[in-house]
C-alpha cells in the first residue's frame, strides 16, 4: 500500500509545482495541530485527578491548562488552513501555467495520442484535486505520528491495551489499503467513460451540420448508450468499495473501545487504576480513532486522486520518438537563408518525403507546388519541428535549425494557415499575444492593409471577436492573422494555401503585400494558385515525397513534365 502512495506522491512532486517555504509550512502547521491535540486528554484527566483529591487550587490551575491547550489546537488548525490556501493557490496556477506550457510545445501527434477533452477535464478538473496532494500527504504523515505516539502512551498505561490499539490500527489501514486499489481501478474505468461522453459531445456539437444534414442522431445515441452503461456499471462496483472504507473498517477500531471500557472498569474497580486514569485512557483512544478517521480521510482522498495525478502527469511527461529537444544556439541575427540537405522522412510507416534537397535565399519568396498529398505539408512540419527527418539536415542561415533555442527559432519561423485560429477576445487581445505594443500593432495592421478596416469598427482595436472570429470575413480574419504573425518579427514566413479561401479581390491585396514582405522576409508558400507561382523567384515541384522540378514559372513551362500537367 505504502508503494503505491509513494509512486504518485513521488509523480506529483516531480512536476515540480511547489513552493518550498509553503511546503514547510503546511508541513510544520500539520505537525503542530496534531500534537496540539494530544495534549488535550492529558490535562482533561489531570482535572479528574486533582478534582478526586480534592485539590481545589491545581484543579484551576490544570483546568487553564486544558483551555490553554484547546486554544493552542485552534490556533495551530487556523494556522494550517492557511498554509493550506496559500500552497493551494499556488500549485493550482503553477499546475495549469505547465499544461498550457506544455500543449503549446508538443508536436502534432499529441492531440492524436491524448484527446482534446482529456486536455479541458485535466486541466480544469483534474487540477483542482492534485493541487491538494501535498496537504493530504502531511496529514497523512503527521495524523499518522500522532497515532503512533498516542499508542505508545496508551502501551505505557497498560500493555495490553497499548498492543491491542497498536493491532486494530494496523489492521483498518491494511483493509483501507486493500479496498482502496480495488475502488481506484474501477474509478479510473469511470473516468475513461467520462472522457469518451465529453469527447463525443465536443464532436456533436463540432459536426452538427453534418448530423443533422445525414440524420446520424439515432447512431450516435447508441455510441452514448454504449458509454454510458460502461460508466454505470463501473461507478456500481466502486460504490462496493466506498461503503466497505466508509462503513466497515471504521467498526474496527470502534469495536475496540468498548474492550477499552470493560478492561477499565475491571482494573478500576480491583484498585489498579483511579478514575483520572481512565479518562486518560478514553481520551487517547478515541484520539486514535479522531486521528485514524483523519488519516482514513487523507489516504482515501489520496487513493482516489491518483487518477488525477497520472493524467496531469501524462501531459507533462509526454513523450514521443518524433519530438525533439531545443539546442542552446541562441543567435538571433537571423538573415533567412533555408536549406534542405538530403532530407528523408517517414510516417506512420510511409515515406512521405525521399533525399529531398533545396536551398532558399533570404529576402525571395518560393512557391511550393504539387498534387494534394505529395508531401509539401511535410516540409513546412518539418521546418517548424513539429516532426524530426530521418535522415538528412535542415540549415537555417547554415546552422542545424535543431541546434537552435526554442526562443530564437520560434520567433524567427512562423506559419499563416489556410485557416488562422483567432482567440475569443478583442483585435487588441490577440495582437497582445505576439507584441502588446500598440504602435507596433498598428503598424503591421498598416502594412497588411487591415488598419483603416479596423478603425472603421465601432470599437476599433477592442472589437470583441466572437467564435474564432465569425463576425469578420475570412479575408479580414486572414489580414489580422497575417499582422500578428508580422509582430512575432519573424524572418521565415510560411504561408500554407492562405489565398485558397478568399475572394478574388483579397487574393489580390495578399498578393500585393507578398510582395512588399519579401523585401523583408524569406517567403516559402504552398499554393494552387497559379498567378502566385507567377510572382515566385523560384518554384519547387513536389511529387510523391520527391523534388522533381525547381526553377521560375517560365523555366518549369518549358522543360517539366510534373508543372505542366499542375498548370493545365
Amino acid at each position: 500500500m505504502i508503494k503505491r502512495y509513494f509512486i504518485e506522491i513521488k509523480k506529483f512532486f516531480s512536476m515540480k509545482a511547489n513552493n518550498k517555504k509553503l511546503l514547510f509550512h503546511l508541513f510544520f502547521s500539520a505537525l503542530l495541530r496534531s500534537i496540539s491535540l494530544l495534549i488535550i486528554p492529558l490535562t482533561a484527566s489531570m482535572i479528574i485527578d486533582y478534582v478526586t483529591k480534592a485539590d481545589f487550587k491545581m484543579s484551576i490551575i490544570s483546568s487553564l491548562l486544558f483551555l490553554s491547550s484547546s486554544c493552542f489546537y485552534v490556533l495551530c488548525h487556523h494556522y494550517n488552513y492557511v498554509a493550506y490556501a496559500n500552497n493551494s493557490i499556488f500549485t493550482h496556477n503553477k499546475l495549469q501555467e505547465l499544461i498550457l506550457q506544455k500543449v503549446t510545445m508538443y508536436d502534432e501527434n499529441f492531440t492524436k495520442n491524448i484527446s482534446t477533452s482529456y486536455i479541458v477535464n485535466t486541466a480544469f478538473n483534474d487540477v483542482g484535486k492534485v493541487m491538494q496532494i501535498p496537504d493530504l500527504t502531511f496529514d497523512a504523515i503527521t495524523e499518522f505520528i500522532g497515532m503512533l505516539v498516542a499508542v505508545i502512551v496508551l502501551t505505557k498505561v497498560n500493555i495490553l491495551i497499548g498492543l491491542m490499539a497498536l493491532i486494530l490500527c494496523l489492521l483498518s489501514i491494511y483493509s483501507l489499503g486493500k479496498n482502496t486499489k480495488k475502488r481506484d481501478y474501477y474509478l479510473a474505468n469511470q473516468r475513461k467513460q467520462q472522457d469518451n461522453i465529453s469527447g463525443l459531445m465536443g464532436q456533436v456539437l463540432d459536426g452538427n451540420k453534418e448530423i443533422k444534414s445525414f440524420n446520424m442522431k439515432e447512431d450516435l445515441n447508441v455510441y452514448l448508450e454504449t458509454y454510458k452503461k460502461g460508466r454505470k456499471k463501473n461507478y456500481f462496483k466502486k460504490r462496493i468499495y466506498d461503503d466497505n472504507i466508509a462503513v466497515v473498517i471504521p467498526i474496527i477500531l470502534g469495536s475496540g473501545k468498548i474492550f477499552v471500557y470493560l478492561i477499565m472498569s475491571y482494573l478500576i474497580l480491583k484498585g489498579y487504576y483511579e478514575v483520572a486514569t481512565l479518562v486518560l485512557v478514553i481520551g487517547y483512544y478515541e484520539n486514535i480513532q479522531t486521528k485514524y478517521e483523519k488519516f482514513y480521510s487523507c489516504i482515501n482522498n489520496l487513493s482516489s486522486y491518483s487518477t488525477p495525478v497520472d493524467r496531469v502527469y501524462k501531459i507533462l511527461n509526454y513523450k514521443n520518438k518524433n519530438m525533439l529537444e531545443f539546442g542552446d544556439n541562441d543567435n538571433d541575427f537571423i538573415d533567412g537563408k533555408v536549406e534542405f540537405k538530403n532530407v528523408s522522412f517517414t510516417y506512420e510507416k510511409q515515406e512521405v518525403m525521399r533525399n529531398v534537397s533545396f536551398k532558399i535565399k533570404p529576402n525571395s519568396f518560393t512557391a511550393i507546388v504539387g498534387k494534394s498529398g505529395s508531401g509539401k505539408s511535410t516540409i513546412f512540419r518539418l521546418l517548424l519541428r513539429l516532426y524530426k527527418a530521418d535522415k538528412g539536415v535542415i540549415l537555417l542561415d547554415d546552422e542545424n535549425i535543431n541546434d537552435y533555442t526554442k526562443e530564437v527559432y520560434s520567433s524567427n519561423v512562423s506559419i499563416v494557415t489556410q485557416k488562422p485560429f483567432i482567440f475569443d477576445m478583442s483585435i487588441r487581445e490577440n495582437l497582445n499575444l505576439v507584441d502588446s505594443n500598440q504602435s507596433n500593432q498598428i503598424a503591421a495592421c498598416k502594412r497588411v492593409g487591415i488598419h483603416d478596416y479596423i478603425m472603421g469598427l465601432k470599437d476599433g482595436y477592442n472589437t470583441k471577436l466572437v467564435r474564432d472570429a465569425e463576425n469578420i470575413s475570412s479575408g479580414q480574419k486572414q489580414l489580422i492573422a497575417l499582422a500578428r504573425t508580422l509582430l512575432s518579427n519573424s524572418e521565415v514566413l510560411l504561408f500554407d494555401e492562405v489565398t485558397s479561401s478568399l475572394d478574388m479581390r483579397t487574393s489580390k491585396q495578399i498578393m500585393k503585400i507578398l510582395k512588399d514582405l519579401k523585401r523583408d522576409h524569406t517567403i516559402l508558400m504552398i499554393t494552387h494558385k497559379p498567378a502566385l507561382m507567377k510572382m515566385a523567384d523560384e518554384i519547387l515541384v513536389i511529387d510523391h515525397g520527391r523534388l522533381v522540378g525547381k526553377g521560375t514559372h517560365k523555366e518549369l513551362m518549358e522543360d517539366n513534365k510534373y508543372y505542366q500537367i499542375l498548370q493545365k
